[in-house]
């Protein structure tokens, strides 16, 4: 599934986003496991990623990942955010899985 263009519709005039996937990890705050997931795409405010079942919107998360090379990161350059939940975007097959849009409202680097 190609979420690329679904989520241009919802790219507007926002932060330059960079379409990259790649391994990451996300809970709802207060949860203590965590959920694997994989981004579709990246920008400095939010982040795209696929997930098997929605949360609600303004659902606050937690996500883990490594910053990657095109937004100034490197190797071991590992990010932990705080967010919310903006936005669902369903697919239009029903075999694959949704994706959320999660706002991010602070960050810090784990890594490096």
């Amino acid at each position: 599934m190609d979420y690329r263009s679904l989520a241009q519709r919802h790219v507007g005039d926002r932060s330059s986003r960079f379409a990259v996937e790649m391994p990451m990890r996300f809970r709802p705050i207060g949860e203590i496991g965590w959920t694997q997931a994989k981004t579709i795409n990246i920008s400095r405010s939010g982040v795209l990623f696929g997930i098997e079942q929605p949360l609600p919107e303004e659902t606050p998360v937690e996500l883990v990942f490594d910053l990657p090379v095109e937004m100034g990161g490197g190797a071991g350059t590992e990010v932990t955010c705080r967010g919310q939940i903006v936005r669902t975007i369903l697919p239009p097959a029903t075999d694959a899985p949704p994706a959320v849009a999660v706002a991010i409202a602070d960050y810090r680097s784990l890594g490096n």
